[in-house]
């Protein structure tokens, strides 16, 4: 899995420091996605400047890059809050949640909500920084150590902080599948009770990609992990792949060009499904 190259963090009295590759996708996609009070309070305590330096390297290659990480944050957080509407689930786990906002926006807008996030780092910095948000009635917010590529460690810690195995879920993988192994993926979702909801951002094997963007999921992803010194390889998925998943039940696949066709329909980065490189699945816990 991934880390930043430099994750150590300093406050000031004002803001903490956080690290490169965890800034890096907040300067993309921008606290204006979100609009809980919450969301603003907490990314006002955030310094992003360590991101900097990736995020003019990542931009050189590909300027519209941006637009990838909040189409796909845009998508996630609209069906999220469509699955929390429903009152069927009540309990939401996402791994590899670093820095993010979507918990924090989950939790403040939907009552008798519990979100669980995981991560081997930052998560008592996290912690620290979410004190005192403004939560909805009866919810919250944990932030849980746990290495992720260890789904029995990750059921340990969160039954211990109250999760409830036999109810239903809604797990949210954004951002850290291509980081992470198949077999690692498919004990998370072992572990999820019968009719639980997974949300899975995933990055598609380059061959399903058209000739004239191919280089820039390449370019980008390898700038990311030779910045990290990191020897990671990269996992990828595909639709046909999901839908032979014994565990879950593929309900639909959205590419980076549908996703743009809803929110912005104006705009024309991704004509075809050919010209992305991620693409978010809906899938089901098998009965």
């Amino acid at each position: 899995m991934m880390t930043d190259r430099n994750h150590s963090l300093k406050s000031s009295d004002t803001t903490t420091a956080i690290g490169d590759t965890s800034a890096l996708v907040l300067l993309w996609c921008g606290p204006e996605i979100y609009r809980s009070k919450a969301v603003k309070n907490y990314a006002e305590k955030l310094d992003l400047r360590k991101g900097n330096e990736l995020y003019h390297r990542c931009n050189a290659i590909w300027p519209d890059y941006g637009s990838v990480i909040r189409y796909r944050k845009l998508f996630i957080a609209e069906v999220s809050e469509s699955i929390l509407k429903t009152g069927n689930v009540r309990q939401v786990v996402i791994p590899g949640a670093g820095f993010a906002m979507q918990g924090i926006e989950l939790a403040s807008r939907f009552p008798d909500v519990t979100v669980f996030e995981l991560d081997i780092d930052n998560m008592q910095a996290k912690a620290k920084l979410t004190e005192g948000l403004p939560f909805a009635t009866n919810s919250n917010l944990l932030c849980l150590i746990a290495d992720i590529e260890n789904p029995e460690r990750c059921e340990t810690v969160l039954a211990e902080a109250g999760w409830k195995k036999n109810e239903p879920t809604l797990l949210i993988t954004e951002g850290i599948s291509y980081y992470v192994s198949r077999t690692s993926v498919r004990r998370q979702w072992k572990m999820l009770a019968k009719g639980s909801t997974i949300l899975f951002e995933y990055l598609v094997p380059l061959s399903m990609v058209s000739r004239s963007r191919k280089y820039i999921p390449e370019r980008v992803f390898q700038e990311i992990i030779s910045y990290c010194s990191s020897s990671a390889s990269l996992t990828h998925w595909s639709e046909q792949k999901l839908k032979n998943e014994p565990d879950v039940i593929l309900e639909r696949c959205c590419s980076l060009s549908d996703i743009e066709r809803q929110f912005h329909p104006d705009r024309r980065l991704f004509p075809e499904r050919k010209d992305g490189w991620i693409e978010i699945a809906f899938l089901s816990r098998k009965n």
